[in-house]
């Protein structure tokens, strides 16, 4: 393709290759330099020619460099731009479903994904459990691809057949303008607490990065907003497109839920407001998922699924992977996996799993993810020896901090506390949990769910996940059910 077809310009140079890592770069390139948190592409502008890039982009021209230069206010943007049109401009041929917000986006993206194709509208999912569809898949490292896997993706759904696209949108993609250029036609925003400070600095920050998902819907599009959140306000305000408003706390919202009954996958609720008054029933659990489901059926409404048949759809769904999953090897007690991993979402859990699958004692594995707020760390052991019968604590993911100074300051605030011990091997953790396990106790594993890998010193490496790690140790003690 041209170059003058991927941006505007006037160079007829030949592209078959777009990428912003010099390291990709070779013959036909467009080499894109973006200034990230903390590496500025500029500098690997010269890197990138010398393996063969045929042209930059830039925000300003780079000394030495003898192909041509496009200087751009935006490169993230246009980084975008040139990645669809390269793979057949799949944003035209896909409708963009959006999810963000601290807690709930794999069980609302989840949940989007199966109703769509459960009603024979092929789908692409995008998030924590993978890039996938009926007939393509893709490795996936992070929760939201940066834009060459992302555009990749895309390019896969639509040569498979896809009509939607449901995918979660980060904090550190939005936050970073990595998703500049990319537009939706629908935008869900669930709930915001604290996390990823570390990155944001502020939860005022935290919640901009987050609400550039509203910015980014189409104006015929909708954004979908939990009303009930105290950020609710700034997500309303950054939206291109009508709003719609949902809430359980708040029954101002356009639609909200009456009438709940939780019990243990097994959930009941009355949604009332302007899509009319509706019985909705279905195998998911919890309180949360009320919001997740109302917030789900507001958005595909707006694509002319009625809600009676989203209500059919909902009665049909399955437990979504590592979220409330039951270990069951006919063991006396409970031992259950997910994926929570904020102090807010297992504090739900927990109401949740107290109030529906156990009243004896309550056995916790949780960990502390490294290089991430160390607020993050400190609020889950405040609320989990505060909570819990007993707590051991591990890694989630070190990254690149050392694992026993990371479980370490986990503990560093609640001196008083003797319900707890450290274990940086998580599977020792889990190991020793589960064997502690009398009968008519509850363990909850969290913080990994089905992922297969740790991040240590910044590499991905391989283990069994938690749920295959729960199992086999269950097995080996001689449970198989």
């Amino acid at each position: 393709m041209k170059l003058r077809d991927l941006i505007p310009c006037d160079y007829d140079t030949e592209i078959d290759n777009i990428t912003d890592d010099s390291r990709q770069a070779r013959e036909k390139t467009l080499f894109v330099c973006i200034k990230g948190l903390t590496v500025d592409g500029h500098k690997y502008a010269a890197k990138a020619v010398e393996k063969g890039a045929a042209a930059i982009v830039c925000e300003h021209t780079v000394d030495g460099i003898d192909v041509p230069q496009i200087v751009v206010d935006c490169p993230d943007r246009v980084f975008n731009e040139a990645l669809n049109k390269l793979y057949g401009e799949p944003l035209s041929k896909l409708k963009m479903i959006g999810v963000t917000g601290t807690d709930g986006k794999t069980t609302t993206a989840d949940i989007m994904y199966q109703i769509l194709n459960g009603l024979s509208h092929k789908t692409g999912y995008i998030g924590t459990n993978g890039i996938l569809s009926d007939g393509y898949e893709q490795d996936n490292e992070y929760t939201t691809p940066l834009p060459v896997d992302l555009f990749k993706a895309l390019d896969g759904f639509s040569s498979v057949g896809c009509e939607y696209v449901s995918m979660e949108a980060s904090g550190e993609r939005l936050g970073t303008d990595k998703m500049k250029g990319v537009s939706f036609d629908a935008s869900i925003f669930t709930n915001l607490t604290r996390d990823a400070l570390d990155i944001f600095k502020t939860m005022d920050n935290y919640c901009a990065a987050k609400a550039r998902l509203m910015a980014y819907t189409k104006p015929s599009g909708i954004c979908v907003i939990n009303k009930d959140d105290k950020y609710a306000q700034a997500f309303i305000d950054a939206a291109a497109a009508p709003v719609v408003t949902y809430g359980i706390k708040d029954t101002s919202a356009d639609v909200y839920a009456t009438d709940i009954v939780v019990k243990y996958r097994d959930l009941s609720f009355v949604m009332n407001g302007k899509l009319g008054r509706h019985e909705i029933k279905c195998n998911l659990s919890g309180i949360f998922n009320v919001y997740n489901l109302m917030a789900v059926i507001v958005a595909l409404n707006h694509f002319g699924f009625s809600v009676e048949t989203l209500v059919e759809a909902v009665a049909k769904l399955k437990p979504v992977e590592a979220r409330q999953m039951v270990i069951d090897c006919g063991q006396p007690f409970r031992v259950i996996v997910d994926y929570a991993h904020t102090a807010n979402a297992v504090k739900n859990l927990m109401d949740y799993i107290k109030s529906t699958l156990t009243d004896g004692y309550l056995r916790v594995v949780v960990g502390a993810g490294g290089s991430r707020d160390l607020h993050r760390r400190t609020d889950m052991a405040e609320y989990c020896t505060s909570t819990a019968d007993y707590n051991y604590f591990t890694i989630e993911d070190a990254r690149f901090e050392d694992p026993q100074m990371l479980v370490d300051t986990m503990v560093s605030t609640v001196p008083e506390a003797t319900n707890y011990e450290l274990i940086v091997d998580r599977d020792e953790a889990i190991t020793k949990a589960i064997h502690d396990c009398k009968p008519g106790d509850a363990v909850l594993i969290l913080g990994k769910g089905a992922e297969a890998y740790m991040m240590t010193n910044g590499v991905q490496v391989p283990r069994l996940n938690d749920i295959d790690r729960a199992t086999l140790v269950l097995r080996e003690m001689g449970y198989d059910k």
